[in-house]
């Protein structure tokens, strides 16, 4: 049975989780660190653009005047408020058996890990297919945009996710709501809809974020057939993560794109 390492991080900035993500990527795939599952929350809460995604379509001063960082992420898809939730990640080296064939099959297996924790919790999750929310006519939004493999439960989408290819790495990472922080519409300067439901509204009680992150670890490990040995960043993947945030996640350049 493949091993691979589980990392539970504390809840930390915007700039940190993602340069975390791509500095454990990389150790990844140099064969510095094994294949890694991780989760993490974040502190203060965070809109996250996808990798394409103008800045030009946040209102930057009231994400400021909400205490409200403002990051981009190395993967693709729309805007995510990262507040009231769980965010995991998946680390491979581009060769492994769960990366073969493209962004699409690989999204798919991982999903399927996924599908057996939330099952667990009583959440009939299966991967689905998305119709467009029509507030969000320009497709900023995340949990309002369709994507392949997305795991829904009583019409309710789960989680939303996004993959990308580092080099020789395989980095995917999504958010997992407990509820919705509707901020978000106001920051995109979209029209507020009535609330879309997170965990909270399918679950009572919902599971605490510790909780969660025991279930889907455990579903993650049975469905895939490998073993998750809890560890922590190595040496110089908090040297590598440290040079990102500089580098990288926290410069406006980086953040707008320049």
């Amino acid at each position: 049975m493949e091993s691979w390492r589980l990392l539970v991080s504390p809840a930390d900035n915007g700039a940190r989780n993602l340069a975390t993500d791509q500095a454990v990527a990389e150790h990844v795939r140099d064969g510095a660190s094994p294949p890694t599952l991780r989760f993490y929350t974040w502190r203060p809460a965070a809109l996250s653009l996808g990798y394409g995604q103008p800045l030009a379509v946040v209102d930057a001063g009231l994400a400021g005047r909400g205490g409200i960082d403002l990051v981009r992420r190395p993967t693709g898809g729309q805007a995510i408020l990262h507040n009231d939730e769980l965010t995991y990640a998946v680390m491979l080296p581009r060769t492994h058996a769960l990366a073969a064939g493209g962004v699409l099959a690989s999204y798919e297996r991982l999903s399927a890990g996924f599908e057996r924790g939330f099952d667990s919790l009583g959440l009939e999750a299966r991967q689905d297919n998305w119709q467009p929310d029509p507030s969000d006519a320009e497709g900023l939004l995340c949990f309002a945009s369709p994507s392949t493999h997305e795991l829904s439960a009583d019409g309710v989408k789960l989680m939303g996710s996004a993959q990308t290819r580092l080099g020789g790495a395989l980095l995917q990472h999504g958010s997992i709501p407990f509820a919705h922080d509707l901020r978000i519409y106001d920051l995109l300067r979209l029209p507020r809809p009535a609330s879309p439901s997170g965990l909270r509204d399918l679950l009572s009680p919902a599971p605490t974020a510790g909780e969660l992150i025991e279930v889907l670890a455990t579903g993650f490990a049975e469905a895939l057939r490998l073993a998750l040995m809890p560890g922590s960043l190595n040496a110089t993947e908090l040297t590598r993560r440290d040079e990102l945030v500089r580098k990288r996640y926290a410069c406006e350049s980086w953040l707008a794109r320049r």
